[in-house]
This record gives C-alpha cells, structure tokens and sequence, in this order.
C-alpha cells in the first residue's frame, strides 16, 4: 500500500458495519503479481496494447501503446486468487489520471462476469469530450462488445423506480466537487447489495442493489466525498463463484491520437462475501500431430498444443504416449519433438498445469509409426515345441522385443549383435520382434591374434556365409581368397605388413 493513497482501507473499514467480514487488500499498488488483465477481445482496436507495470516509485502505471483505429481499448485488471462468493460485497480502488484531459480514464469494476466478460464500473473521464466537464459514471462494460456503444453502455441498468439509467447527472452520471482534483489519487468505491423488497417493486427481476461513491482526501480522519452518491439497480445475472471477480479498471479515451500513460492505479481493496477463487482449470489440444496420422520410423514427431487458463497463467505442459512422460514444455508456444520413433501404435496426450496446480488432459491423439523399408534382412520366426527359432542374414543387427506394439520402447535381445539366430522360450500372449542394424554393412566384427610368429584371424563360429580375403598392401587393387577351417585361418605373413577382409557373396 501506497501511503499517499491509503484512503481505499479507510473507505472500507468505514462501511464495514454493513457487513460481516473484515475488508482485504487484494492488491497493495506495488506488484503485477496478482491480477489478471482482460481487454477488449474485439479486432477493432487495431494495434493499441494496455499493459500494467510498477514504476520506480512503487505505484502501478497503466499504459497503452499505439491507437485504436475504432472504439477505446478497456482493460481491467481483475483478482486472480480471490472472487466474490456472493451478490453482497464492496470494492474500491485508488485512481489518478495522469492528466487532466479526457483520454485519461479509471477506476473500479465489480460484478465482473469472466464468462460473459462484463461488469459494471464505476469511473472518471477527466473534462468528457461531450460534456465539457469532468464527470463520474456508472455504466455497464462488455469486453466482447462489437461496438462502441455495446462496449461502454447502460444496458442493464435502472434508475430507483426502475427506469432505465441515463447519461444524466440525475441517474448514472454525478458532478464532481469543486475539490476534486483529476491529477491526485481519489478512491473509486462500488458497493452491491441484496435488493430491498422497493427494489423488488420498482424491477421485478433486480439482482443487486448499486451504490457509488468516490473520495479524495479526509476531513478530521473521515474521506471527503467529491461525487454525490449514485444509486442505481441492474438485472445482470449475478455470476458464479468460479466466474465472479473485481478489479481495477483504466483505458486510454483518445481514439485519433497514440496512447500514452493512462494514470496510477492502487489499493485494491475487497470486502463483504469475498474468498479464494475457485481455480478454473486450465486447457489444452493438441494441434499437431492430428488424430490416425502416420509416420515411418525412426520417426521424428512435432507435438504442438493450445494451452490457456482464463483465470491464471499456464506454467508446464506435459506430453505423454500412453503413460510414458516423453517431455516438458515450461514457455509458450508450447511443444515437443519426440524423436527416433520406433514403428507402433501411439496414443499421445498433453498435461497442462496452471500457476494453482489445476491441471488438465487433451483429449487422445492416436498415431501409427510403420516399419522402415529401408532394405534390413528379412526376420524369419519358426516355432519349435516351446520356444521359437529367430534367424537372419547377415549378422551385426541388434534383436529387439516387445510384447505391446503402444509402447514406447523395445527391449534388447542381448547377445544377438555378433550372431545372425537365436532360440527364445515365449509364454502366451503376443510377442513383436524387429532388427535394429548396429554396424556397418559388411559382416561381422574380424578378430586376428598373434601366436608366434603366426597371426590367428577368426570371426563367430555361428555366422556363415562369408569368407576371408587378404593383401600385401592396400594400394593394390585385388584381394587374394584365403581358405579357411571353420571360420578361422592361421598363417606366418612373409611381409611387414598383411590386411584381410571378410566378404559376402
């Protein structure tokens, strides 16, 4: 809390008697930390941004960049972690203009709806454009409005004896008191009650009782009113819980020149039937891949998804194939590359976690990854009594199993790099099989130890079909065939210097 502008605590604790719970501070003025910006969702404000930020001297700055090519770009600023758990509440906060001039506009918003993205505000236009004159209001703001006039209405509001409200000073507008100054920090205080059994009469479907106030300044410790007090009824639904918020509220009012600093916002302050927020969770969809998408391995698979949380921020994304983790996305956009994808069937989906832990599953993905035809020896499975003969040709391929083609990974065959068949004993149910190619074409891995005078060269006594070639120097063009026992050949080399090769025909 701002010292130059603590009057927002000692509105409320002035009120406090018409309600049970004590007023909260949801926001001291000197951090972003918890609030949640909405603005107008509507293209027409081209390319104007607001942004709220915390200058040196410890006080919120709303700002906007660039120009509206349309209607004004509203914003709130709204509680994250805190809403209004009944139609019974008050809500205040602090707002000076940064100039005394009709761009510069803010205040306070409650009975904001995030479904419906409307609330009802109470704010200052500093010397209106239309009234030359600085006025307060009451009006309802629709951040989805498609219009100007739908954004910044009186719809749904009513006069005492169920009129509908008018830009008077008389019903929804006030005068401002000659003290008022635009440029110094004034509290914006919006309080909504239950309907009187008048207020039943004069609006048959009422849902809150409004009264507005605004003070600058005290007198002998009590805040100065420098608006008269504007009441008005309205028959907005009142939201639920998980939808219901409060907040500040500020936008640049200028539509033909650049936006510029709006002004100071401060001491938001609630009070009456406020709590934790029930956290909304958060979404997500993946986009990429699409579902029965194929691929051939190794597969290299993009994973992209759509992840938000309308009342929080989005912090991780996990992304699974079946109840395998693969990976972790922590920033936007949020993605994964999930690589050397062995052939199967995937079903991928995505985790998504909010800033309150509220967490979120995509709907499933399902994937198919077939087999490389890139030319591997073919497997041949023959079945014998209880286990089953496993054979190719040539050898240096590594044997992998699994019993479930949705599963990541395959499991290793040990000792079956240096071989070219293997006996396996298999129980019931399915068993898959593939070769995965561990060395280069050629054939298997030459031994040759000295004994002697004699070199000893040898390869795996289970792998045929191969045989064994020598020279001198490795700049002759030709090899010379060697005969061989067995898979091994023992000679004393007559030269310095001796290469051999095995060969496959």
């Amino acid at each position: 809390m701002n010292s130059s502008s603590s009057l927002g605590l000692s509105v409320v604790c002035a009120l406090c008697s018409a309600f049970s719970a004590l007023g909260v501070t949801v926001n001291d003025g000197t951090t972003t930390n918890n609030v949640v910006q909405l603005s107008n969702s509507d293209g027409n404000t081209a390319g104007a941004v607001d942004a709220l930020t915390v200058d040196p001297g410890g006080y919120l700055v709303a700002a906007q960049s660039e120009v509206v090519t349309d209607f004004a770009l509203r914003t709130a600023w709204y509680a994250g972690d805190l809403s209004a758990t009944g139609g019974v509440y008050i809500v205040s906060a602090d707002f000076r203009a940064a100039a005394d001039t009709y761009a510069n506009c803010g205040g306070v918003i409650g009975w904001l709806n995030l479904g419906s993205s409307n609330g009802v505000a109470l704010q200052v236009t500093p010397n209106d454009f239309a009234l030359s004159a600085t006025v307060f209001r009451v009006s309802v703001v629709d951040f989805a409005a498609l219009t100007p006039n739908d954004n910044d209405s009186l719809t749904n509001l009513y006069n005492m004896d169920g009129t509908p409200a008018t830009p008077e000073f008389n019903s929804a507008l006030s005068a401002v008191e000659t003290n008022y100054s635009a440029t110094n920090f004034a509290t914006f205080q919006l309080a909504f009650s239950a309907p009187t059994p008048a207020d039943r009469i004069a609006l048959s479907n009422v849902t809150a009782h409004i009264t507005a106030k605004v003070f600058q300044g005290t007198n002998a410790g009590a805040p100065i009113p420098v608006s008269r007090t504007i009441e008005l009824l309205t028959d907005l639904p009142l939201p639920a819980p998980t939808i219901h918020r409060f907040g500040y509220l500020a936008y640049w009012g200028d539509a033909f020149n650049s936006g510029s600093v709006i002004g100071n916002l401060d001491n938001l302050n609630a009070e009456g039937a406020v709590g934790a927020a029930p956290n909304l969770a958060p979404t997500v969809t993946i986009t990429n891949p699409t579902n029965n998408a194929t691929f051939t391995e190794p597969a290299a698979i993009s994973i992209n998804v759509d992840a938000a949380d309308n009342d929080g921020t989005v912090t991780r994304v996990d992304f699974f194939a079946g109840a395998t983790l693969l990976g972790t996305a922590t920033n936007s956009p949020y993605g994964f590359t999930w690589g050397n994808v062995s052939a199967g069937n995937y079903t991928l989906t995505a985790l998504v976690t909010d800033n309150r832990g509220g967490t979120s599953t995509s709907a499933p993905v399902n994937i198919s990854v077939s087999g490389s035809t890139g030319g591997g020896p073919a497997l041949s499975i023959v079945r014998a009594a209880g286990a089953i003969e496993l054979s190719w040709q040539p050898s240096g391929y590594q044997l992998q199993m699994k019993t479930n083609l949705s599963l990541p990974t395959w499991t290793d065959v040990p000792g079956t790099v240096t071989t070219n068949h293997v006996s396996l004993q298999v129980g019931s149910g399915n068993v898959f099989f593939r070769l995965v190619q561990m060395s280069a074409p050629g054939g298997p891995k030459l031994n040759i130890q000295q004994s002697g005078n004699a070199v000893v060269i040898s390869w795996p006594a289970q792998v045929s079909g191969y045989r064994l070639q020598a020279k001198d120097s490795l700049s002759s063009a030709s090899w010379t065939e060697v005969s061989t026992t067995g898979n091994q050949f023992m000679e004393t080399p007559a030269n310095p210097a001796r290469f051999y090769r095995l060969i496959s025909p």
